[in-house]
């Protein structure tokens, strides 16, 4: 690309933004310009992962902001902070990439509406798997085959997520995901009924959520989300699987397989994605976050616009849900 190479910066160094550190390393069209991370270990992750590159470091944003310039940052410290470091990078009138959740609560999400460009421009939210190429794909062959009236999704991750992230409730840490890939399933059709129910931990904590939504015209979706997956699995074990299901038709994606199997018309098929093949990119997580960062740069640009279930409506929507889902669990236990 002639274009130069656009400057970012990353605002916490843990998981996440060790992730979007890694996949930025492989474009030739951005590079990190700086890191904000007051955490002592992941700043010396952060010292580790830049040594000898041009990699200004900062404890806080109002220092970042002071000394170093980039053309967008990309948000991915813990939930918490995520409001007021937005707010904060927003005012400065800078183009924001905000990792999902939005908020702890919808009424904090609010606070930037006065902020937020009403196309969402200036905001686009790291919901990674509306870029994942199998999503994609389902999409692409449920709309095929005609409406959508059920969906069932689960995500299953390792027994030490419970302990690990004590302050993340399940609903948002991780069945948010199956959340904005539901929320683009329906065309953002906002639900009429809710139900919820979560399992706490005897020894603290909760390992188990599960959700159902229904919508006014009968399509109706089940989410789960739980840390039962034993520890020290290669891989980390995790176990993601979506199925939708219309008028005589039923589609199957075990997430990272490559396969979409579809039974219809008296016969079973398979849809087979093909596997990603870009340096640094041969799963298709990896491959998704980079398509989603390669989004983020052509709006940065100004060609490129953020997508239905990207944009910061779609994201306190998903929050609204959220929150309904907790709300309920915390009104069960209150029995």
């Amino acid at each position: 690309m002639n274009e130069r190479a656009l400057r970012l910066g990353i605002i916490g160094f843990g998981g996440m933004g060790t992730m979007h550190a890694e996949q930025i390393s492989y474009m030739e069209n951005a590079v990190v310009a700086g890191v904000i991370e007051p955490g002592v270990l992941n700043r010396t992750k952060a010292q580790a992962f830049f040594s000898g590159q041009d990699v200004a470091l900062f404890d806080d944003v109002e220092s970042a902001l002071e000394h170093v310039k980039v053309d967008g940052w990309i948000v991915t410290s813990s939930t918490s902070t995520h409001i007021e470091i937005t707010r904060q990078l927003l005012e400065r009138g800078y183009l924001v990439l905000l990792e999902k959740p939005i908020a702890s609560t919808l009424i904090e999400a609010e606070k930037l509406r006065a902020l937020v460009k009403s196309d969402s421009s200036n905001l686009m939210m790291g919901h990674i798997l509306l870029w994942n190429k199998e999503f994609q794909t389902l999409k692409s062959e449920a709309t095929k085959l005609g409406k959508i009236t059920v969906i069932n999704a689960s995500r299953q991750r390792s027994a030490d997520h419970r302990t690990r992230y004590p302050g993340e409730s399940p609903f948002a840490f991780i069945m948010v995901h199956d959340l904005y890939t539901v929320h683009s399933l329906v065309e953002a059709q906002e639900p009429k009924t809710f139900s919820a129910q979560q399992r706490k931990h005897d020894q603290g904590g909760v390992d188990l959520a599960q959700a159902q939504i229904g919508w006014s015209d009968n399509t109706c979706a089940s989410l789960v989300a739980n840390y039962l997956i034993p520890d020290d699995i290669p891989g980390g074990g995790n176990i993601d699987e979506l199925t939708v299901a219309g008028e005589s038709w039923h589609m199957r994606l075990l997430y990272e397989s490559g396969v979409i199997q579809i039974a219809s018309k008296g016969e079973v098929r398979q849809v087979k994605v093909d596997p990603p093949k870009r340096v640094g990119a041969t799963n298709f997580f990896d491959d998704a976050l980079r398509n989603e960062l390669e989004h983020f740069l052509l709006l940065i640009r100004g060609v490129e616009s953020v997508p239905v279930g990207a944009r910061y409506q779609d994201a306190c929507q998903i929050q609204g849900w959220i929150g309904n889902f907790i709300s309920l669990t915390q009104d069960e236990g209150a029995k």
